[in-house]
């Protein structure tokens, strides 16, 4: 009782607080100076409060103090103790988060073996978590409602307009939805992708249904004067939904904001090639018929017919499947190396599946054929023989992997992000759109030039099914080459390139003098409809941000500056930035460009009109893969088994986590007292 109380030497440079029974040392130095982050530490030990005396303030323990008034613990529960200043407000913050980011169960994360390992070995934690799942629920719309503001100034003060991909889904447990996500260069120069909107879809599909949905979005942000391109796949329905919106927001022109998604185009061409004209009601077919019925549709489908039913014929049965490893395990891959596994199904859903099935086969041809040269039927009823591969088929599945490869790199190029470092706006964004299908055109024509120069009863014809689909894929890609014209934003968007130009079109379309001519004129016009709507923005901008009156000194300096006032006598025709650029020859070091985002970036003050038009363009993708993204990312939240979130909460925690995702968050206080516990 009588024993003395041990005052360690740290207190001579801070004093001791209590909080709910918990006990904190405050560095009076870090107070004085409001250096808030890093003045409270845990007084349960003095390591911490020591650690930072000496590491930030350089204060070391005084020579006379002893070992037992530091009262420092060492042993193994010192590693559990609280380091870093204690902020209650950004502990709650990280909890919500990490049941985000992780998509974990709002009932599991509230349930009392997760608090009980959350609170271990700091039990006054437990009294900040919360114990029911709707609490929870709670804090995600309230986290969403305190980051949205930030979110939205960050797409306001965009530098560039704010394009949209759009695209609709039905998840597994058959509810639809809605992504809404933004592309945009920020005021720093960084290219953004961010999902806005993940509304619930209640009603029909049209275009006016889907337009009442994306409307909400773009008034919350507050973009409805920054609208730059949609990005959408190629259904009549998105055109009507443009229109509607045009009807509220009058900067969409319809016609010329609508960018079809290369991937949908690209995903539409491979199917004619793989599965001929008529493929929608042929996959419709697919959808309504039994298992048999199915077989008998698949086999309509020539060589790929044969390969799919011979896979799914395989991959059904256990046996089976043990049988094919067993001739892999004997034989080689067509590249010569040892390889055991399964064949690939396409699924008959996405073509680049198709393409993998075809390769996966090719690879393991040698233990197909020894599967094939030993198969036995189990019963006479056994029509399995009817799709085995003959050298025929072999040759004319080599015909299709070769022509599907440079559309599955091609694929794969252009539905990555815009936006990463080095990459801005190098791959995948609208310029590629136009060169991407001139160059998979003079694939397929160079296809079609053999078909034509070939006699049908010519020993070296090509197969006739793999010659239909490569002029039914022709004319495919075709049909959307000239809706393309419908928007000058594709050329503009390879005129602009520093490493291409306008002088692209020359090079490649020099057959075609009177496009080219066209296209000149349009894009002339297109430019000057911009610059004349930049001017009257930048007149309103300055007029908001501008002084009401200048004062004399003002007038004073600025009365010797030149002014843009004609001179007397005879003008001169000033020459447009977009005239200027267009005559300018191409120098090596541009050849070399690849991000030319960031080079717009650089040079937007040399090119104050041009350079706008050109981050607007060079944010947009070429396609509407985030939104996919977005949706694949859903079906780990969406699902059976958390059918009781609701569309405000789904919505919430689908759009943070997307902010979490793309560090756009980082650095944002969480405000105090936002999350609260039930009473």
């Amino acid at each position: 009782m009588g024993r003395r109380v041990k005052v360690s030497w740290i207190y001579s440079y801070g004093a001791e607080l209590e909080h709910s029974n918990d006990k904190y040392f405050l560095c009076a130095d870090c107070h004085t100076n409001k250096r808030y982050i890093s003045q409270l530490f845990a007084a349960e030990s003095t390591t911490a409060a020591i650690q930072h005396l000496t590491e930030f303030h350089k204060i070391k323990k005084p020579s006379n103090s002893t070992d037992d008034d530091d009262d420092i613990d060492n042993n193994a529960a010192e590693v559990f103790r609280l380091v870093m200043p204690f902020n209650e407000d950004e502990y709650k913050q990280k909890f919500v988060d990490w049941a985000i980011k992780l998509r974990l169960s709002y009932r599991e994360v509230t349930d009392e073996a997760t608090t009980d390992l959350l609170a271990y070995g700091k039990p006054s934690l437990a009294r900040l978590l919360p114990t029911h799942h709707s609490t929870l629920s709670q804090w995600v719309k309230d986290s969403m409602a305190a980051r949205l503001p930030f979110i939205i100034e960050l797409v306001r003060s965009a530098l560039s307009n704010i394009n949209l991909s759009i695209d609709g889904w039905r998840a597994h447990n058959r509810r639809e939805y809605v992504a809404v996500c933004a592309h945009f260069v920020d005021r720093k120069g960084h290219p953004r992708t961010l999902l806005l909107g993940f509304p619930r879809r209640h009603g029909g599909h049209t275009g006016n249904d889907l337009a009442v949905l994306v409307m909400p979005v773009i008034i919350q942000y507050g973009i409805g004067e920054k609208l730059g391109s949609f990005v959408m796949d190629n259904a009549d329905d998105n055109d009507k939904c443009l229109e509607a919106l045009q009807r509220s927001f009058s900067s969409i022109d319809p016609e010329t904001d609508r960018i079809r998604c290369i991937g949908h185009i690209i995903n539409l061409v491979v199917k004619a090639l793989l599965f001929g004209e008529g493929v929608s009601a042929w996959e419709k077919s697919l959808i309504e018929a039994s298992e048999e019925q199915r077989i008998s549709l698949w086999s309509l489908k020539g060589v790929i017919g044969k390969l799919h039913n011979l896979v799914i014929y395989v991959n059904r049965n256990d046996a089976r499947r043990e049988q094919l490893k067993t001739r892999m395990r004997v034989t080689k891959t067509s590249d010569g190396k040892l390889f055991v596994g399964v064949l690939l199904s396409d699924g008959g859903i996405r073509w680049n599946a198709t393409y993998y099935m075809i390769e996966r086969a090719l690879k393991c041809r040698p233990a197909i054929d020894l599967y094939q040269a030993q198969w036995k039927p189990t019963d006479k009823h056994d029509k399995h023989k009817n799709d085995f591969l003959t050298e025929a088929d072999w040759h004319e599945l080599e015909l299709f992997h070769k022509l599907l490869q440079p559309f599955e790199r091609i694929t794969k190029r252009l539905q990555s992000r815009a936006d990463g470092e080095g990459n801005e706006g190098g791959q995948g964004s609208v310029w590629q759109v136009l060169y991407a299908m001139d160059f998979l055109l003079t694939k397929l024509e160079g296809v079609k030039d053999k078909i034509d120069l070939m006699d049908a009863d010519d020993k070296d014809a090509l197969p006739p099914y793999y010659s239909a689909g490569v002029l039914a894929a022709w004319s495919k890609i075709n049909t959307y080459y000239e809706l393309t014209d419908q928007s000058p934003i594709y050329r503009m968007a390879i005129a602009l390139h520093p490493a291409y130009r306008f002088e692209y079109f020359r090079e490649k379309w020099w057959k075609r003098e009177d496009w080219i001519k066209t296209a000149e004129k349009e894009l002339a016009a297109y430019y000057d409809r911009f610059a004349a709507d930049w001017v009257v923005t930048e007149h309103v901008d300055q007029a908001e941000t501008s002084p009401s009156s200048p004062t004399i000194d003002d007038e004073f300096d600025a009365w010797g500056h030149t002014t843009d006032r004609p001179r007397r006598g005879k003008r001169r025709k000033v020459e447009t930035e977009w005239e200027i650029w267009i005559k300018q020859l191409l120098s090596e070091d541009d050849k070399k460009v690849k991000n030319p985002l960031a080079w717009w970036v650089d040079r937007r003050h040399a090119w104050p009109v041009l350079s706008k038009l050109a981050l607007n363009i060079f944010s947009t993708p070429a396609m509407s893969a985030e939104p996919e993204r977005v949706f694949s990312d859903g079906s780990e939240l969406i699902t059976d088994k958390r059918n009781g979130l609701g569309d405000d909460t789904v919505e919430a925690e689908m759009i943070q986590k997307n902010w979490i995702t793309s560090k756009i968050l980082r650095g944002i206080a969480t405000p105090r007292g936002l999350y609260k516990l039930p009473d």
